[in-house]
């Protein structure tokens, strides 16, 4: 199973609406030969809402034969039965949780939404995590850095949130790109590092980290070089221009 994108703009017709209460709709399939029944495509509606509005899954493609009446839900007056094939999309999931183009850009999405598109798994297996509690994130927001004294004060991180910026970043350095399970196999099999942006001790209380933004994966070595100065931690950025000098 694949997972894609395509863009809707909602000067021309309400997608959102139309899946909400029709469930299922024709959609213009142009010559397109990847998408599979059973593959999942999002919904992107472009401005001014300019994020992700719904999940859905391919049930029909190739359809010569337009059966389902949602003309109402044309704002530009185009008729769409008219410009076949279609694909048939059946509605998943209105997805509530505020994911933007800039947000797919994070994940690793490179530029604009313009026609249907293949995600890779990494940004798919992310945005099926981050959908999965429709709240705006408040399922990845999870607390960290409580102090615990033992011989001396140590910062807790939670391992859900290691969970969610693999599944959100991968598994590559994000500075060097340099993958374990690439290079020692299974032995490297999930390893990596998970850079805090923030170091949490300079948080003196519980804070909700947010995976997307606040983590990021790192080899050992790159990891050891951002924190070498404990007084002046670098950026990702500032490290990745020294690796490039």
């Amino acid at each position: 199973m694949s997972t894609f994108i395509l863009p809707s703009n909602p000067n021309t017709y309400d997608a959102q609406n139309a899946f909400t209460d029709l469930h299922t709709i024709h959609w213009v399939q142009h010559n397109n030969k990847s998408v599979s029944i059973g593959d999942i495509v999002y919904i992107y509606e472009s401005k001014p809402t300019q994020r992700i509005i719904l999940k859905t899954q391919v049930i029909g493609r190739d359809i010569d034969s337009y059966h389902i009446d949602d003309s109402k839900y044309s704002t530009s007056g185009i008729d769409f039965s008219s410009k076949g094939p279609w694909l048939t999309l059946r509605l998943i999931q209105n997805i509530d949780t505020r994911i933007s183009l800039q947000d797919l850009h994070e994940l690793g999405l490179k530029g604009n939404i313009q026609s249907l598109r293949r995600l890779d798994d990494n940004i798919a297996n992310a945005l099926d995590f981050l959908i999965r509690d429709s709240s705006e994130l408040t399922s990845i927001l999870v607390t960290e850095g409580k102090k615990t004294k033992v011989y001396s004060t140590r910062y807790e991180r939670n391992p859900k949130n290691r969970q969610a910026a693999i599944l959100i970043h991968g598994l590559n350095c994000k500075v060097c790109g340099f993958n374990f399970e690439k290079k020692y196999g299974a032995l490297g099999h999930e390893f990596i590092e998970i850079h805090h942006k923030k170091p949490l001790y300079l948080n003196n209380t519980e804070i909700n980290i947010d995976p997307i933004n606040d983590l990021v994966p790192l080899c050992a070595n790159c990891h050891r070089m951002i924190h070498r100065d404990k007084y002046n931690v670098l950026t990702v950025e500032d490290l990745r221009e020294i690796l490039l000098a």
